[in-house]
């Protein structure tokens, strides 16, 4: 005898409600990173006051600046060459 139809039935009954209930979940999360966009407020913030005060450093400290820029050339030139 083959399987009983309604045994059948049920298992694709609960097989889609499982289906369905793992597509909410996703679209939920998806929901809830595209409120919070590419980064918190907080830590974009500290970006920006990280920055700000690495440009006052330079501002302030030429001769930071000038070994930042030697660094910044000497480092470029040994990408260039390897």
């Amino acid at each position: 005898m083959g399987p009983d139809p309604g045994w059948q039935a049920q298992q694709q009954f609960d097989q889609s409600r499982r289906f369905r209930e793992m597509n909410d979940q996703m679209d939920a999360q998806r929901r809830r990173r595209a409120r919070r966009g590419s980064g918190s407020g907080l830590s974009d913030l500290l970006k920006l006051a990280l920055l700000v005060g690495v440009v006052v450093l330079f501002a302030q400290n030429p001769e930071l600046r000038a070994e930042a820029w030697a660094f910044a050339q000497e480092l470029w030139a040994d990408v260039q060459n390897s």
